[in-house]
């Protein structure tokens, strides 16, 4: 059996969440039990629809340290071989304790320090220089790094049937948009139309609607006015979007992968500190257009200057598909399988 320590609230992105189900149905699928604990009763629709049980530990998920009387005695009722915990909020004390009672992997985006665990999964451009290797050298810590350990929901890991591309626009911000960029950008291309490329006036937008999504009213009432937005919240096959949009627009994180993976052109930012290096490194090995950070740059005066370089330039447009087609093969969730077996 596996167990997962994961949270997705208002603060923690879903991405978290959904990449721990990625490797867990995959575990499943070699008839390995797999069980998930987690501070709150938040996203646990998530679980349930992919048949995972779980458990909720009713701490505060933002002081580990102080769940561990809790999270220790739990961990004596299930037979755990790993133990994969996914959180920024996971001290190296922490880790540390767990890990003396079963091997732990720990899920490192950050890079911030040397983690006392069993093994490290980090993956994303920059692991594939192998400098994260090179850090651990001297531990026992295992190291699974680089873009081949992404990993990708079961949708991206192959596409059966192609789909057709239309004339529009995916835009998906992550499940709780803190900077608005969905309904801003949007306001952008349908309402303050005197800075607008002309290309986009035949461009309809698929807009995906996060479970904590704030705006969600006011993109409705948007969408009620204008036919070109189409909402969709909830979505399970977002494999199928990604496909059919000629472009996206997208937030840092784990979609970035499965955008490339799916050949979109893309156009994102990061709003995080744990989003920044990677979509900087991406657009630097022009991958994707990067947009700067939501936290500081005019974010959406660059988006509609990317978006109009991609549709001005047919040659560009096709040169970024093609290279994020070489990027993600979408089997790292069989090789995490694999060496956690």
């Amino acid at each position: 059996m596996i167990g997962f320590r994961v949270d997705a609230n208002e603060t923690i992105a879903t991405g978290h969440l959904v990449r721990c189900i990625s490797i867990a149905t995959e575990l499943l699928t070699r008839n390995i039990p797999c069980i998930f604990f987690l501070a709150e009763n938040k996203e646990t629709s998530r679980l349930e629809a992919a048949g995972l049980p779980y458990k909720i530990l009713h701490t505060d998920w933002n002081d580990m340290e102080s769940e561990l009387s809790v999270l220790l005695p739990l961990l004596e009722q299930y037979p755990l071989e790993w133990l994969i915990v996914d959180s920024y909020q996971a001290t190296s004390s922490y880790l540390d304790k767990l890990n003396k009672k079963l091997p732990v992997l720990y899920i490192d985006d950050m890079e911030q320090e040397l983690y006392p665990v069993s093994a490290i999964l980090h993956y994303g451009l920059h692991a594939d220089s192998g400098s994260y290797l090179q850090k651990y050298k001297n531990t026992p810590t295992r190291i699974l790094d680089g873009t081949k350990y992404t990993p990708l929901r079961l949708e991206f890991q192959s596409f059966p049937e192609p789909v057709s591309r239309q004339k529009s626009i995916l835009i998906t911000t992550g499940g709780t948009d803190p900077f608005h960029i969905s309904l801003r950008l949007l306001r952008a291309c349908l309402e303050d139309t005197d800075n607008l490329p002309a290309h986009l006036n035949d461009y309809s937008f698929d807009v995906i609607i996060g479970s904590m999504n704030r705006d969600e009213s006011q993109l409705n009432a948007l969408a009620s006015h204008y036919p070109r937005i189409h909402l969709y919240k909830n979505v399970n096959n977002m494999s199928y979007y990604m496909r059919r949009n000629m472009l996206a627009v997208s937030a840092g994180g784990t979609t970035l992968f499965e955008l490339c993976a799916c050949s979109t052109p893309t156009i994102c930012f990061s709003f995080a500190d744990n989003q920044r290096e990677g979509t900087q490194e991406i657009g630097r090995r022009n991958i994707m257009l990067y947009a700067g950070d939501a936290r500081q740059d005019p974010i959406i005066e660059n988006i509609l200057k990317s978006l109009n370089m991609f549709l001005s330039d047919e040659n560009m447009y096709r040169e970024y598909a093609g290279r994020m087609n070489t990027y993600i093969d979408g089997q790292g969730v069989k090789r995490i399988a694999d060496f956690l077996l």
